[in-house]
């Protein structure tokens, strides 16, 4: 994910709020990923021999880098019993790292630097970090759910720790005055494995067992929340999400065709026969994809992005979720995931060039 320059500045000035000039030139040496992706990270000694020309200790390299990871401008964590490090995208990784320490100021620059630079220069890669999976923790799903879009599935394979965390994105439009209209909660969204561990180290948020990740999650389908997870077939981390607070979800809702652009295999069926037209689902659904017509339910697929919130509370489990043709297989890993974003940025600025 590209960092572009601006005319204004602005990423200077948040970097400056990020970074101080030392910490900087020691940050500069760092590979970029995601703790957990293990070539992505590397230890103090690894680093401490590419930046001795700068004249720090190795004591003093450990302490700006947990004093960096601390503020969130960088990934850090331990492993085997080793402190690894790794610096990390602006967004998804720097930004929601600021949970709890989010300031108004580093917000409006974030914003500014967001509508000038930083979308502009990502937004047409065609590889999304996010992608939409179904709720449903004690769904019976009529039709199978593939196994790395089910949240049961995903789960029961972690072995966790598992992380608990508040929402930077709902913190965001609390700043602004605009809080969530779906849930007044904010420790919706969640971590897990070395990810979940830095969140744990860092003190971003508090550790919890499987059981209560699961009853929290089953709470936030309750509340109408959408599961959005990295785009691999790894489960890293899982948002809470909804379009009043998510900026991808929200820039989704405004346009005709969600659904031709939202990573996800599923759409929604109602059965007319069962059916009762009830309205539940039409209030439900975040997307706008539903409506009722002559006295039952009727899904608009072009809007439905197949998160499943609709089925939440049916009384004639009149709707299904059913895997679209020819769906989207993630990426094996984070890792792959990041491969498959940098390619598809090169394929993109070689299309541009020969424009």
């Amino acid at each position: 994910m590209r960092f572009p320059a601006t005319e204004s500045g602005v990423e200077i000035r948040l970097l400056k709020k990020l970074f101080t000039p030392d910490e900087a030139e020691i940050a500069l040496v760092l590979k970029c990923g995601y703790p957990g992706i293990l070539d992505m990270s590397e230890t103090i000694e690894t680093i401490f021999d590419r930046v001795k020309h700068l004249g720090f200790s190795k004591e003093e390299v450990g302490q700006h880098l947990d004093k960096m990871a601390k503020n969130g401008a960088i990934a850090g964590v331990t492993k085997d019993g080793k402190k690894i490090y790794t610096n990390a995208l602006l967004i998804i990784g720097i930004y929601e790292f600021q949970v709890d320490k989010l300031t108004e100021e580093f917000q409006k620059d974030l914003d500014q630097y967001k509508a000038e630079a930083f979308w502009p220069a990502n937004r047409d890669i065609g590889v999304g970090q996010l992608r939409t999976i179904p709720v449903g923790i004690e769904i019976k799903h009529e039709n199978p759910i593939i196994k790395y879009d089910d949240i049961k599935i995903q789960f029961e394979k972690s072995e966790g720790p598992f992380a608990k965390m508040n929402c930077v994105c709902r913190q965001s439009k609390d700043l602004k005055n605009e809080p969530c209209q779906a849930t007044d909660r904010r420790e919706v969204c969640m971590a897990m494995g070395e990810m979940g561990q830095m969140y744990v180290e860092q003190g971003y948020g508090r550790e919890i067992t499987k059981e209560e990740a699961l009853q929290y999650l089953k709470k936030n389908e309750e509340d109408g929340l959408i599961f959005q997870l990295s785009n691999s077939q790894e489960m890293v981390f899982v948002c809470s999400c909804c379009t009043c607070c998510c900026e991808g979800l929200a820039s989704l809702k405004q346009i005709p065709n969600p659904a031709d652009y939202a990573s996800s295999n599923y759409q929604a069926v109602v059965n007319e026969e069962l059916c009762s037209g009830c309205g539940n689902c039409v209030e439900r659904c975040q997307m706008d994809a539903i409506t009722l017509e002559s006295e039952f339910a009727v899904v608009e697929q072009k809007r439905c992005i197949g998160c499943g919130n609709c089925l939440i509370g049916c009384p004639e489990d009149a709707i299904t979720l059913v895997v679209k043709e020819n769906p989207r297989i993630p990426p094996l890993t984070t890792s792959d995931l990041f491969s498959k974003i940098a390619e598809a940025r090169r394929k993109a600025e070689t299309k541009s060039e020969v424009k």
